[in-house]
């Protein structure tokens, strides 16, 4: 048990210390807010010490979860998957910090997985130059 702990702090301290994605390199979507929504938002956001950018992704990344790949092999996002997979079957609520916590490892474990597959690529196309 106490493996499993120290894996996902350290996936957790890993992902916290990446430097963050280029603006640029990210997606960018106009929304029209209803009169009130933005005040709302922005109110939540300081409560949450975080812009109202980070707000809005968080929100969106609670309510649309990153789809789980069929085949992870990574014993790491293995782990991260099933242990947000266990914290959803108690339906926590949206927002709450088991919630916040599940789309986490969702997230951290769909990155070890990305990443992983984009190594195995490029030793592919190494092993065949």
């Amino acid at each position: 048990m106490a493996f499993s702990h120290y894996c996902v702090n350290l996936f957790l301290w890993h992902s916290a210390t990446m430097p963050e994605q280029s603006s640029q390199n990210q997606d960018k979507f106009i929304v029209r807010l209803p009169d009130g929504l933005r005040d709302r938002i922005r109110l939540a956001a300081e409560a949450n010490h975080r812009s109202m950018n980070a707000e809005v992704v968080a929100l969106l990344e609670e309510n649309y979860p990153a789809p789980v790949p069929e085949n992870v092999t990574d014993p790491a996002a293995r782990l991260l998957f099933w242990l947000a997979k266990r914290i959803r079957r108690r339906t926590p609520k949206p927002g709450s910090a088991r919630e916040r916590q599940a789309a986490l490892y969702e997230s951290i474990a769909s990155d070890i997985t990305a990443r992983m597959e984009a190594i195995h690529q490029s030793n592919q196309k190494g092993g065949n130059g």
